[in-house]
Formats: C-alpha cells, structure tokens, sequence
C-alpha cells in the first residue's frame, strides 16, 4: 500500500456543495465527486480509498455533534479487538473535507495521518473500553443506545438496533486535528 500524504485531484477548497447536509448525503457527495475525479471508491463497510488506506470523511465546521468513523454489528464489536477492526481500518488516514454551512463550500482538504502512537493509544482505548461494556451488556441481553468509551470515543446505537456506530466527541477530534497539524510542523522543522 502507498503512504498518502497528499490527494491530486481532490475536492479544491472554494468548490461549491449543491446539497444541505442530511443523513450523510454530503459524504455521498464527496465520495462521487472524488470518484469522477479518477478515484477508485469502495463503497462497501471498508475504508473509501482502499489501494491507499484512506478514508474520505466530510465535516461541517459549524457542528458540534460527535465525529463519526464507522458502524459494526454488535458481536462484530464483540469479536474484534481494535486493530482488526473496521474503526482501525478507517482511522488510519482520512482524506478530511471541511465546509460551512454558509454558501455552501469547501473551505479545506487534506489526508490526516492517524497513525502516530499517541493517536491510536487514545482511540484504541475508547474502542476497547466501550467493547468491554458492550460484551458485558450482551450477557443480558442489553444494548443502551450509548455507550462511553473514554473522552475519546465512544459508541451510539444505529436506528437499526443491530449495530453501534463509534464516535469521537468533537473537542477530541479537535485535538486530534491540531495534533496531526502540529505533527507535521515538527517534521518539516526537524526532518
């Protein structure tokens, strides 16, 4: 697998988004745009750019809602420690598109890498703890609609009643975010 750093013929910022969010549809949106871009897109439960590890993830700068990475069935949680797992895969490297909900446009976009040890020990945590209450739970017969992890993660019910989707609180994944940038300063400085 190649190392992304950077994404050619991506989402430019200033690029106008013809839709309001709802359910998802602006993810949609980027992953077809990107797409007739000459990407290759999976479309499955895996992560978007598979050939490169990267998922594409969109972001409106002015929400404060938890951070979506991915939904896994229950036993699948149950199952899977976090570096097997379908959240692991997706949180690696995210192609990450912020825009504003006013004018409707693409303000930046750019691969964050995930990966650093500091990252991963944070979220690995959330996933873990949350899979242990989640097990625990399964005994009984018992699936809350949340289930917190750490401050770092944590996992919702889907609407399906089947599946948790696991989310970031929005203060984490600013961290995270600034972590990633800072990263990448220190490198440029010190490389």
């Amino acid at each position: 697998m190649i190392r992304v750093t950077k994404i050619k013929n991506g989402i430019e910022p200033g690029t106008e988004i013809p839709e309001r969010q709802k359910y998802g549809n602006i993810g949609r949106w980027a992953e077809t745009v990107m797409e007739n871009n000459g990407h290759n897109i999976e479309h499955g439960a895996g992560c978007d750019m598979p050939e490169y590890g990267v998922e594409i993830k969109t972001r409106k700068v002015e929400s404060n809602s938890p951070h979506t990475v991915g939904t896994m069935r229950f036993g699948d949680i149950i199952t899977t420690p976090y570096d097997q797992s379908l959240i692991f895969e997706k949180f690696q490297r995210q192609y990450r598109v912020h825009y504003s909900d006013e004018g409707q446009v693409v303000l930046t976009s750019e691969v964050y890498d995930l990966t650093e040890e500091f990252i991963q020990s944070k979220i690995r945590g959330a996933y873990e703890e949350g899979r242990k209450q989640i097990a625990e739970n399964e005994l009984h017969g018992f699936h809350p609609p949340y289930i917190k992890g750490n401050e770092w993660g944590q996992f919702e019910v889907t609407e399906s009643y089947s599946s948790y989707r696991f989310r970031i609180p929005n203060n984490a994944m600013k961290k995270i975010e600034t972590a990633v940038r800072n990263a990448k300063t220190f490198k440029n400085l010190f490389e």
